[in-house]
């Protein structure tokens, strides 16, 4: 079968063994699988030595079914999530705790971007925000636009603040009432400051999360100015982790580093051996991550379909090369089959 590979800086197709079904393990068909952009590129840039497999969020039906398994069927429509048992492939052998039925109706097409929906959910889980309460979502790319959708449903107040007038505009789309967008690129600070103020009594946020991927070294110190004393900055995207002490100090704010999609992750008994943790000492897990965000495809509280670019998976070296030339692109899926 085939697979997406880079290697020394080049992207191409590779043939690959087919996984093999074990325990507690589904044999996936690949429908759909998503690009994680900020991810990705940056791999295909370090320009690794031994050929690497890309892709860790996917979509498929269900072929085969390993022994142990309860709960799925052969023919079920399944969202997959997690290197290195994901990946751009024909085929995909997963453990059950990283897949989520995928109920008729769903767009596949969305639900292919389920890592990156846990990963948005479990970001905002760690802001640890109760009903009433404030948060700034810093980027609006792909990982942003999820939180914000996310972070509106769920009742907070919340501020999309956006450095690309693309993204800004799709934001504002949703027209959320308890929601707002900040166009830095057609703003100033003082016009986010003054917002800010409006709605939280002069206080600040609660929580600043930030989802850029940016080599800004003034994004946490631009935060401190935005969260109020005692709140809470977390990191989900990948940024320069520099920072004014004396800032820290006056504010007293916690940092706190968004690991992925939530518990489990990187535990090999979750994940390869699919051990799940009992919800009464784990309540939200990757995996329940995941199905939440299912379900919030359900319900349409999240979407974002009409800007997903499709290609077909033998197009992937020249997508790869687009992306680098398109960084406002916000969601780019590749097509494997019919569904």
């Amino acid at each position: 079968m085939r697979a997406i590979v880079t290697c020394e800086g080049k992207v191409y197709l590779d043939e690959v063994e087919e996984p093999q079904l074990s325990e507690r393990t589904l044999l996936v068909r690949t429908l759909y699988s998503a690009i994680s952009t900020g991810t990705e590129l940056n791999l295909i840039s370090s320009k690794t030595k031994n050929p690497f497999r890309l892709g860790y969020s996917a979509v498929g039906v269900v072929e085969e079914i390993g022994n142990g398994v309860k709960g799925f069927e052969i023919g079920d429509l399944v969202a997959c999530y997690g290197a290195p048992y994901v990946f751009h492939g024909e085929k995909l052998s997963v453990p059950i705790t990283l897949c989520a039925k995928v109920p008729q109706g769903v767009s596949l097409k969305e639900a292919a971007f389920v890592g990156l929906g846990a990963i948005a959910i479990h970001g905002i889980r760690k802001a640890n925000l109760q009903f009433g309460e404030s948060v700034v979502i810093l980027g609006l790319g792909l990982l942003g636009q999820l939180s914000y959708q996310i972070s509106a449903h769920a009742n907070y107040r919340v501020i999309g603040v956006s450095y690309s007038n693309e993204h800004a505009e799709i934001a504002k789309k949703f027209n959320y009432q308890n929601g707002h967008v900040i166009n830095l690129q057609e703003k100033n600070e003082d016009s986010l400051l003054q917002y800010i103020d409006e709605i939280t009594e002069g206080n600040g946020v609660d929580a600043v999360v930030i989802t850029a991927h940016s080599p800004d070294t003034k994004l946490i110190d631009n935060a401190l100015k935005w969260v109020r004393v005692g709140g809470k900055i977390v990191i989900v995207g990948n940024v320069k982790m520099e920072f004014d002490r004396e800032a820290f100090f006056q504010k007293e704010a916690e940092v706190l580093i968004s690991r992925a999609a939530g518990p489990g992750r990187y535990d090999l008994n979750y994940e390869k051996n699919a051990v799940d943790y009992p919800v009464s000492l784990v309540r939200w897990t990757e995996g329940r991550n995941m199905k939440e965000y299912i379900r919030l495809l359900k319900e349409r509280k999240i979407v974002f379909s009409p800007f997903i670019k499709e290609y077909p998976f033998e197009k992937a070296p020249e997508v790869y090369s687009s992306l680098k030339k398109e960084p406002n692109i916000l969601g780019t899926i590749f097509k494997y089959s019919k569904e």
